[in-house]
């Protein structure tokens, strides 16, 4: 069993549902994963990487468990903006809501054209199991910054995050397709193909 370190609901209904879908294709993995809300400091996510936050989380949480623990930080770069808000994501504008925050990315980028709206979401995800053994892994999406918000599924900016293939924003993507494509389960795909080899 692995504690997965998250206060955001959506993103641990997510991670389920890519686990659920791992272990269908591969029904002798059997790994479970366990939501550990806990207060973590304010000075654990001030680091310039996704890889140091998520590192400095794994190791606050294990001192307080003594368990495997998963954390991963993830966040979206906006390449005209010069990669912001990107590990600042989830701490940018904390007097605005989320929809006041897409609104705002989306009109930042309305005037341009979508080729110049190019944007990326990370996911950095850590498993440690001690403080000596730990393993990181990465996951990325590219897409474009919509010029206004779409969709009411997701979280975060879903809304405003394009897909090109699909020409839909996250936020217009039923759960489970976006988690059969997303940043966060290529990370999580590559963390589970490593837990199932057992090398560890």
């Amino acid at each position: 069993m692995f504690y997965f370190v998250t206060k955001n609901d959506n993103k641990f209904i997510e991670v389920s549902k890519i686990l659920d879908s791992y272990k269908e294709e591969y029904p002798t993995f059997n790994i479970e994963l366990k939501k550990l809300e806990i207060d973590l400091p304010e000075d654990i996510e001030v680091f310039n990487t996704y890889y140091e936050n998520a590192l400095k989380k794994a190791q606050y949480v294990y001192h307080q468990v003594f368990k495997p623990v998963i954390t991963e930080d993830s966040g979206l770069e906006i390449d005209v903006l010069l990669g912001f808000p990107g590990v600042k994501t989830s701490r940018i504008f904390p007097k605005l809501s989320q929809e006041q925050k897409n609104l705002a990315f989306s009109n930042m980028v309305s005037h341009l054209p979508m080729e110049s709206r190019k944007c990326r979401y990370v996911c950095r995800v850590v498993v440690l199991f001690d403080f000596s053994r730990y393993y990181s892994f990465e996951g990325v999406v590219d897409g474009f910054i919509s010029d206004q918000p779409l969709g009411d599924n997701g979280f975060g900016f879903d809304p405003i995050f394009i897909y090109p293939s699909m020409a839909l924003t996250f936020g217009q993507m039923e759960i489970s397709v976006k988690c059969a494509i997303s940043h966060r389960y290529i990370a999580f795909r590559k963390l589970f193909d490593f837990l199932r080899q057992g090398k560890y």
